[in-house]
């Protein structure tokens, strides 16, 4: 068994007691002694200050202080080193007084070179030892307290209270505040099929995901069962939507191996926000995250949604464009399932039977979507993501059917109420294709098309390649046809000067990369 070593600054200006007490200290079988000297007050606490001793064992009377003035000193600091003082006889007082104030024990000079002194640095030694290990047993009791025994991530309860805190200090400090709800898709199926021991190995590593794309200063909790928690403190909308769409997309990536079971696993993500209407409180956030995570689910799952986007499909305008959203719907919700193709010509169809003045919408959408086709066959995308692209761009402004026709039919410039109304096409346009649950890959393409790549656009203002790829090419095209065809409001442009304008916007409207394919392709046209 090896020996423990204790290493002692002795703070002594007298070379035979210095002597005396080495002497005294002999090695044993279970301890061995090191010295460090310090012969002034200012020396003691500059060792102790960069170096960790088991013991000051130091006399009470110094050349520049005395003792006690030292072991304040000392407990200023918080150094947390046993102290020893060794007093002159019949000076015992000032050691009482010495240990009041917080030191371990005292010793008069004759004791110093008897047994004594051993005796008092083996009981300061344990003494320290057993306080060391008591810190430490209620660190632990402070860390179960808190967190999930589980995945180590902070436990419900705790994670309210940060909550709370948290948002007391956003409204006081007039900053954002987001929250991020996440379930792990079919859960009670991985659990069911390969047992709760499997079951908790996915919980243990999706924690471990999650602590790997959040900030330092972001809290992330098990909130229940397969359900997790973030708070993201000074983080708005976007920027939770952003990282939502990372933790989407790292689960949707992985796959969770264990032994000779592999099972990828999805997640369904709510998003919150102190910029949400109805947010009172912090209980606001967890029920609205809770709503959002649900709508969620309903879409099909491994996918993310903002209580916004569910408050707005609450509140569809009733009214024609109400009614005509209802008609559409009903229409192409009877399309056949599974094929997509035929679902598209029907969409075109019921534009036509709706109004027979929007065949302009249809023109451009086939025109738009032989854009991207010539784009992503001059880029070599993958097939099954080119055609996820393009029927993404033959639907993309199906949501115009929600827009007051007059708006649309308007000649001259929008006003800024009606170019607000226009611009949540993007949004009707999901929310009534989504009712299919055919077209989950395209949603997110028709969503974004309005985004720009300096991140100013609409309707959640991402930015550079956080902008679905498909969506960054839908915007090149759509724009590109909107300046050289004439539509009702506006008289088109050359093939020329149309191209000089996307080249102007590359890298603030559009993706600069994907201009310069695009002028390619118009080319060699």
């Amino acid at each position: 068994m090896s020996r423990q070593n204790i290493h002692i600054l002795l703070a002594e200006n007298r070379q035979p007691a210095i002597n005396a007490i080495k002497a005294a200290l002999t090695d044993h079988n279970d301890l061995k002694y090191s010295f460090n000297i310090a012969r002034t007050g200012k020396d003691i606490l500059e060792k102790t200050d960069s170096n960790k001793f088991d013991l000051v064992l130091m006399e009470q009377s110094l050349s520049d202080t005395d003792g006690i003035k030292v072991l304040d000193e000392i407990n200023k600091r918080k150094l947390q080193t046993p102290v020893i003082i060794i007093v002159e006889e019949n000076k015992e007082n000032l050691g009482v007084e010495a240990m009041d104030k917080g030191a371990y024990d005292y010793l008069t000079r004759d004791e110093i070179k008897t047994a004594a002194l051993n005796r008092a640095v083996r009981r300061a030694i344990q003494r320290k030892k057993l306080e060391d290990d008591i810190k430490e047993s209620l660190k632990k009791l402070e860390k179960m307290a808190i967190r999930d025994g589980l995945t180590g991530l902070y436990n419900h309860n705790h994670f309210k209270e940060i909550l709370k805190l948290e948002y007391k200090q956003a409204k006081r400090n007039i900053l954002p505040l987001s929250c991020i709800m996440l379930d792990l898709d079919h859960f009670k199926s991985v659990n069911d099929t390969y047992g709760h021991q499997f079951g908790d190995f996915a919980l243990v590593k999706s924690a471990e995901i999650l602590k790997k794309l959040v900030r330092d200063t972001d809290f992330v909790a098990r909130y229940g069962g397969e359900e997790f928690f973030i708070v993201l403190p000074n983080t708005n909308q976007a920027g939770a939507f952003i990282l939502a769409e990372r933790i989407r997309s790292a689960f949707e990536k992985n796959v969770f191996r264990k032994g000779d079971i592999s099972r990828p696993v999805t997640v369904s993500v709510g998003i919150s926000s102190t910029s949400d209407n109805n947010v009172a409180g912090d209980s606001d956030l967890i029920a609205n995250a809770d709503k959002a995570l649900y709508r969620a689910k309903w879409r099909g799952r491994n996918n993310v949604c903002t209580y916004e986007e569910t408050e707005f499909e609450k509140k569809v305008h009733i009214r024609e464009e109400d009614e005509m959203i209802k008609d559409f719907s009903l229409k192409f919700e009877n399309v056949h399932e599974n094929i997509k193709e035929t679902c598209i010509e029907s969409a075109h169809n019921i534009l036509r039977e709706l109004s027979s003045g929007w065949d302009y919408i249809n023109e451009h959408l086939v025109r738009v979507s032989r854009y991207v086709e010539k784009m992503t066959r001059e880029m070599e995308t993958p097939e099954e993501d080119a055609h996820v692209i393009k029927r993404a761009a033959l639907l993309h402004d199906i949501g115009m059917v929600g827009i007051n026709s007059k708006i649309l039919k308007k000649k001259g410039r929008l006003t800024d109420e009606e170019y607000a109304l226009v611009k949540r096409h993007a949004n009707i346009g999901v929310k009534i294709i989504e009712r299919t649950r055919l077209f989950h890959k395209e949603l997110p393409i028709i969503l974004h098309h309005h985004e720009r790549f300096d991140g100013s656009g609409y309707p959640h203002k991402l930015k550079g390649e956080n902008i679905p790829y498909g969506a960054r090419l839908l915007a090149v095209a759509e724009a590109y046809d909107a300046m050289s065809s004439d539509t009702v409001y506006r008289k088109s442009c050359s093939s020329g000067k149309a191209v000089a304008e996307l080249k102007s916007c590359a890298g603030k409207q559009f993706d600069p990369h994907i201009v310069d394919v695009f002028v390619r392709v118009v080319n060699k046209d």
